[in-house]
C-alpha cells in the first residue's frame, strides 16, 4: 500500500486507470465528434494527453490541438511521452473558465470527464463557446449518475461512512448524472442543437486490490483530511473500505483482474 500511496498521481492516472477507463471513454468521444483532417482542436482538461493523442492521428499534420490542463503534474506527463502521429500538440497549462486560447479558432473542443470537476461549469461552458468558430462544435463527456455504478457505489459509501462526510464529497467524478442539467447548461452557453446519448463500455482493471486502493486515495484530491493524513491513517482508510466493499469487489472479480461496466453521457453542440 505505501508504495502506491507515494508514486506519482499523474503517471498512476495514465498507466493504470487511462487503459481501463479513459481510453474507451476516448473512442467515444471522437466517434460523436467526427474529427476531420486540417481542424483545429482544444482538449479542455486534458490530463496526460489521453485523448488528445488518439485525435491528432484523426486531423492530421495539417491539424493542431491545444490541450489545457489545470495540472502541471498532468502537464509533465503528457510532454515526457513521444508524440503522436498526426498533428502537433501544444500543451497549455490553464483553467476551464479562463482557457488560454484565442477566440473562435477552434473547430472542435472535447472535454474528458473533466467538466464534472470544474467549479464553475457555466463559465467552463462559456469559454468551450467562446474558443469555437462559427459551426464549430463541442463534445463532452461525463460519467452518468453513481447509482449506474455498484462498484464505485461500493467503495464510496464505504469511504464516506468511513471518514463520516456526505457521499457527495467523495463521490464528484459521477456529480454531473444529470443529463438535463449538462444540456441546460451548454445551451445557456450558446450551444445549438445540443444532443445527449449514453456510452457504455467494460472496464477491467489488473489487480482489484491495487484499484481499491487507488480509488480510496483519489479522494485526497477532495477531502483534505485524507489528503493530510499520514501513512497510517491512510492504511487505516484503505483497509476500513476494503472491508466494507469486499461482497461487491467479489461479484465483479475473476483471478487477479476486475471488471465491470461505466456508463457515460456524450454531449454534442454546435456554435451558429
Amino acid at each position: 500500500m505505501d508504495e502506491a500511496i507515494t508514486e506519482n498521481p499523474a503517471e498512476t492516472y495514465h498507466s493504470y486507470l487511462g487503459p481501463a477507463l479513459f481510453v474507451p471513454c476516448a473512442d467515444r468521444v471522437l466517434a460523436a465528434a467526427a474529427p476531420q483532417p486540417g481542424e483545429s482542436a482544444v482538449d479542455v482538461a486534458c490530463g496526460t494527453g489521453i485523448l488528445t493523442r488518439r485525435l491528432a492521428p484523426r486531423i492530421g499534420p495539417d491539424g493542431r490541438i491545444t490541450g489545457v490542463d489545470i495540472s502541471p503534474d498532468m502537464l509533465a506527463v503528457a510532454r515526457s511521452l513521444p508524440a503522436a502521429d498526426g498533428a502537433l500538440v501544444d500543451w497549455r497549462e490553464g483553467s476551464a473558465d479562463g482557457l488560454p486560447v484565442a477566440d473562435g479558432g477552434a473547430d472542435l473542443v472535447v472535454c474528458q470527464q473533466g467538466f464534472q470537476f470544474f467549479p464553475d461549469r457555466a463559465a467552463a461552458a462559456r469559454e468551450m463557446a467562446r474558443v469555437l468558430n462559427r459551426g464549430g462544435r463541442a463534445v463532452i463527456a461525463v460519467w452518468r449518475s453513481l447509482e449506474h455504478h455498484p462498484v464505485f457505489r461500493a467503495l464510496m459509501e464505504a469511504e464516506a461512512d468511513y471518514l463520516g462526510v456526505p457521499l457527495a464529497r467523495v463521490a464528484v467524478p459521477f456529480s454531473l448524472g444529470d443529463a438535463d442539467a449538462l444540456q441546460g447548461t451548454l445551451t445557456a452557453a450558446g450551444f445549438r442543437g445540443v444532443r445527449i446519448e449514453a456510452a457504455s463500455f467494460t472496464a477491467e482493471f489488473p489487480d482489484p486490490d491495487r484499484f481499491i486502493e487507488l480509488t480510496a486515495m483519489a479522494g485526497a484530491a477532495v477531502i483534505p483530511e485524507i489528503r493530510q493524513a499520514g501513512p497510517g491513517a491512510q492504511a487505516a482508510l484503505v483497509d476500513a473500505v476494503t472491508r466494507a466493499s469486499a461482497d461487491t469487489i467479489r461479484r465483479h472479480r475473476s483471478g487477479d483482474r476486475l471488471g465491470f461496466a461505466m456508463h457515460a453521457w456524450v454531449a454534442t453542440g454546435a456554435m451558429q
